[in-house]
């Protein structure tokens, strides 16, 4: 069936993180395979918009206290509207519950389309952050809870998503949609570490750490700055890379300087080659990621992609399905990671092993990840065909 996909969201490139990736992809296989696809997505300052499928900006500010982001204003922006309300959807499929979600609901309800909401995002952390009252967190949590109640159908990124969706209140039907990844599946070669040696003015037998991601603290970075600490201070030999920006990368570089750390760490800033990205990967390794934050993230697949085995927190979200074979679980201290990354450093070939077994049972290609989404698109559209003929 080939149909046009609209998917809402409140980020999208140049903005790095894990949901724009997911709608980038989901837009980009959607056009390959299946049709036609819109994102819908705010306005950012130098945004190039080449892609093959097509892309709606609506008008947007910057977020005070996360300049890498904007708030969207798309019932605001008047011309942007006009053109959305004359866009015909087959289906819809919000991948925010804030401005982009409404616009979608308003689409779906507009063209009488199936409404998809999915998941993604530990928002109660986020709010707390920036609201001290629990009555307000509570608040802003039950809209929230009322925008997926809206939906035809809401999808969720793995089990323990479920559980935090219900946490907040949402007593529906969930569907299980995993992600992918748009790393293809390869091997380090001499060439690939020789280029990521000079890149970082590494010598070959330096053990290198990674992390990519947003720069705050919800991901569980004081934690990450202080096990580097430790571990320089067991005399370990390493390097770690930290790749992305975000409002908490000064105040990390801070951190870095006062520990100690200037010869071992980097601040790469954001990397859009995702060549070099690979190379990275393909060379470190392990990735230190002990967010107990995301519900679910894309890059423990990108590292399996290219056999880097990923440090998770026992029991986060994100360590679902990971076991002692095909990662590293650790307990929610930096004197664990520190010992966990100092085992990595003095076992290369274990830790080679580790990452191996990752490549087979984490990785998952985003194709195959949009063929199963795009056959539920399928199902939904077909059922709401019926009910319209009831």
């Amino acid at each position: 069936m080939r149909m046009t996909v609209g998917l809402f969201n409140e980020s999208f490139a140049p903005v790095v993180d894990g949901v724009a990736n997911v709608v980038e992809n989901y837009a980009y296989w959607i056009d390959q395979k299946h049709g036609d696809s819109i994102v819908v997505t705010p306005k950012f300052p130098g945004a190039v918009d080449d892609y093959e499928f097509g892309v709606k900006r609506y008008s947007s500010v910057r977020v005070p206290t996360r300049p890498e982001y904007r708030f969207g204003l798309p019932k605001m922006d008047a011309p942007f509207w006009r053109d959305l309300m004359n866009t015909e959807f087959d289906i819809v499929h919000a991948h925010s519950p804030f401005g982009s979600g409404s616009a979608a609901k308003t689409c779906a309800k507009r063209l009488d389309v199936p409404f998809v909401a999915t998941f993604h995002s530990k928002f109660r952390e986020d709010f707390k952050a920036g609201f001290k009252l629990d009555v307000i967190v509570n608040s802003i949590l039950s809209k929230i809870v009322e925008f997926y109640e809206s939906a035809d159908e809401v999808w969720v990124v793995n089990e323990s998503s479920v559980d935090t969706l219900r946490e907040y209140g949402y007593k529906g039907d969930v569907q299980i949609m995993e992600n992918g990844c748009d790393i293809a599946v390869q091997h380090p070669s001499k060439e690939s570490n020789e280029q990521i040696d000079e890149m970082f003015s590494l010598s070959a037998e330096t053990p290198l750490f990674m992390y990519i991601g947003q720069h705050t603290w919800q991901k569980n970075l004081k934690m990450v700055m202080k096990s580097l600490k430790i571990l320089r201070d067991s005399g370990t030999d390493f390097h770690m890379v930290f790749i992305g920006d975000g409002a908490k990368r000064r105040e990390m570089e801070h951190m870095s300087a006062n520990y100690g750390l200037d010869n071992n760490v980097t601040f790469a800033g954001k990397i859009y080659d995702r060549d070099i990205v690979s190379k990275i990967y393909l060379r470190s390794s392990a990735m230190l990621f002990p967010s107990t934050y995301d519900t679910s993230s894309l890059v423990p697949k990108e590292a399996a992609a290219c056999g880097c085995p990923t440090v998770f927190v026992r029991g986060a979200s994100t360590a679902q399905g990971i076991t002692e074979k095909n990662g590293f679980l650790i307990e929610d201290t930096a004197q664990s990671l520190a010992q966990t990354a100092q085992y990595i450093a003095e076992n290369k070939s274990a830790a080679k092993k580790v990452g191996n077994h990752a490549r087979k049972s984490v990785y998952r290609s985003w194709e195959d990840a949009v063929e199963v989404a795009t056959s539920r698109y399928e199902y939904l559209i077909e059922q709401k065909k019926l009910t319209k003929t009831d």
